[in-house]
């Protein structure tokens, strides 16, 4: 199942209309979105041969400049974990009432993937980091990762136990405690929710 399959997927089911994608970058993912108003963002000039009408800011600028509300956002900007928090924490402001964040890039592939700065292609960085600080911190969040298409982690208002994390957060510990980390469930049991 891929990102895109996802977010269809939560926004048929909760008859979302609003959509915020942050990171358009080829725009492979936002043009197989359906929904009825569609707002991108990439600081990227050449994202607007992809999608004409994309923001072409950080997101950063265009959460201080926005006055909409949104149903569904979609994070896959700057792969940081300081600018993934920022994000995560400016589309919960944004966030309309029974509304869903989609992070990407939560479960990377390997440790080279996730190293910062950027060392080769296929690059997830250290967004899994920013996951982990906001289940630490927030219990008035229903967070989990679905394992597929590099993790897409599933925010909704509710309620979860803060995670509690006694080794070292580094890559190596993400990997042996991932289940438990990330809130990781299965493609199957995201289709039965």
């Amino acid at each position: 199942m891929y990102r895109f399959e996802i977010i269809n997927k939560l926004i048929k089911d909760n008859k979302y209309k609003t959509y915020l994608e942050l990171g358009v970058n080829n725009a492979a993912n936002i043009n197989q979105i359906q929904c009825e108003q569609i707002t991108g963002v990439d600081p990227e000039p050449a994202v607007a041969n992809y999608y004409k009408s994309c923001n072409i800011m950080t997101s950063d600028a265009f959460f201080e400049s926005n006055t909409d509300k949104f149903d569904i956002v979609f994070i896959d900007g700057l792969h940081e974990a300081e600018q993934v928090y920022k994000d995560i924490i400016n589309s919960l402001n944004v966030l309309n009432d029974g509304g869903t964040i989609v992070c990407h890039d939560m479960k990377p592939r390997s440790y080279e993937a996730q190293l910062v700065p950027r060392i080769q292609k296929v690059w997830n960085g250290d967004c899994w980091y920013a996951w982990i600080k906001l289940r630490t911190e927030r219990n008035d969040l229903k967070m989990f990762v679905v394992d597929t298409d590099e993790g897409c982690g599933i925010i909704t208002q509710g309620e979860q136990i803060k995670l509690k994390i006694v080794e070292e957060i580094n890559y190596k510990n993400l990997v042996i405690n991932e289940k438990k980390w990330l809130n990781l469930i299965s493609v199957n049991e995201f289709k039965a929710l």
